[in-house]
């Protein structure tokens, strides 16, 4: 059950913004500009994906949440790329740093906490809730 997580641990992903990705086709906006909607998932897969490389596979993680600054837009067609550095690891609590760009620079940077616990409480939790 040991973790293998530790604090200074990075994902990069480097994508291009799809049409699915935009306000316009989220709902959050009229403009075919990557949404800030797109952008919470996109960081959050970067920061699971941390999280995945370091737990053992009877556990997980959820997010409990985030802060994010959504600065510059970035049009269909354009290269992004999406980092999650692991900045601190408390008990089960996990902070990460979030940073996104495109080729004019920084367009998003934010916090994310995440919290790992084993499948099997989280499954018994849900089903009282059901």
């Amino acid at each position: 059950k040991k973790w293998r997580l530790e604090e200074g641990m990075t994902e990069t992903m480097t994508l291009t913004v799809s049409e699915r990705q935009t306000a316009q086709y989220l709902g959050s906006g009229k403009s075919e500009i990557l949404a800030t909607p797109a952008l919470v998932a996109l960081m959050e897969i970067a920061s699971q994906r941390i999280v995945e490389r370091g737990i053992p596979p009877d556990c997980e993680s959820v997010g409990t949440g985030i802060e994010l600054g959504h600065d510059a837009m970035t049009p269909i067609g354009a290269e992004i790329e999406i980092r999650a550095i692991l900045r601190r690891i408390d008990g089960k609590e996990l902070f990460f740093e979030l940073s996104a760009s495109d080729a004019s620079g920084t367009i998003a940077k934010g916090v994310h906490k995440r919290v790992v616990t084993r499948t099997a409480i989280l499954k018994r939790l849900l089903k009282r809730k059901g």
